[in-house]
């Protein structure tokens, strides 16, 4: 009520300048606040749709049998670091695990592997689904599946924003920072 009065003895002095003034003042402080808000909403969204999800998991058909990596996100994931090992040996490549593995196998060769290699600095493009590795069926190859479910695979990776996580147990946890790359320890070097 005192506002509304004081506005009043204004106005009859004849300061309405002022009062047009204060008045722009205080339209002008809104939009402004209703601009960083709306900016806020802007960097939500565009993170948004640049979001990569890979997940990670066992693929099984009637062909064969194999791990499978699925971008599920709606933005790239760039893969900065790929680790697969058992308990104690961190392996260099898919032939190194069939002979830690299963020493005794004698026919698992380029014929029944098919593998995505080295994937490390690859983009995963939404919706796309990376082969690790997959095996066709075969006798000594339904001895290995029940071998290598113990292997774990780590893999890290990023967003466009530098947003970073790392693949453990088949479904992304968010990092602080990108992992560091162990040379001895990384997959495919």
């Amino acid at each position: 009520m005192r506002l509304l009065q004081k506005i009043k003895r204004l106005g009859k002095k004849g300061n309405t300048n002022l009062i047009v003034a204060g008045s722009a003042l205080f339209i002008s402080a809104c939009a402004l606040l209703i601009s960083v808000q709306e900016m806020r909403i802007m960097r939500t969204q565009q993170k948004a749709t640049m979001y990569p999800y890979l997940t990670m998991g066992m693929l099984y058909n009637g062909e064969g049998f194999g791990f499978v990596l699925k971008n599920s996100g709606n933005g790239l994931a760039k893969i900065n670091s790929y680790k697969v090992a058992n308990d104690s040996i961190h392996f260099r490549d898919w032939f190194d695990v069939l002979q830690t593995v299963m020493p005794e196998a004698q026919n698992i060769d380029y014929n029944i592997i098919n593998t995505a290699g080295n994937i490390r600095k690859q983009m995963i493009t939404p919706g796309e689904e990376v082969n690790l590795i997959f095996l066709k069926w075969t006798p000594e190859t339904r001895i290995l599946e029940k071998r290598i479910q113990d292997l774990k695979i780590e893999i890290c990776y990023a967003s466009l924003l530098e947003e970073h996580w790392k693949i453990e147990g088949g479904v992304p946890i968010a990092q602080e920072k990108s992992c560091d790359i162990e040379v001895e320890k990384e997959f495919g070097f």
